[in-house]
């Protein structure tokens, strides 16, 4: 797997800190409407994801919104060398 972006990255010592700093984390999604056209069924509108930003959900200003999502979902501890980073699984289109 190809890391990308891993100068700007959190990195941490240990496998435990990078998943607490994943489990205190969310993506949060912007929606956009898609035209989807189903098997034997007319075209519809589904709401797609797109552009997630992650936020700190300790923050002192962090709000919670109803396209939040955890990180766990989309990212995992990932070593490289001696450290560890949270490494996401990005769909390119």
């Amino acid at each position: 797997m190809e890391l990308h972006d891993t100068e700007n990255a959190a990195q941490f010592d240990t496998k435990v800190e990078c998943q607490a700093w994943i489990d205190s984390r969310v993506v949060r999604f912007k929606l956009r409407m898609v035209n989807v056209t189903r098997p034997g069924a007319a075209t519809t509108y589904d709401a797609q994801k797109f552009d997630g930003k992650i936020h700190n959900t300790r923050a002192e200003d962090f709000k919670e919104s109803g396209t939040d999502e955890p990180l766990k979902l989309y990212a995992a501890p990932t070593k490289q060398g001696e450290v560890w980073m949270a490494a996401m699984v990005v769909q390119e289109s």
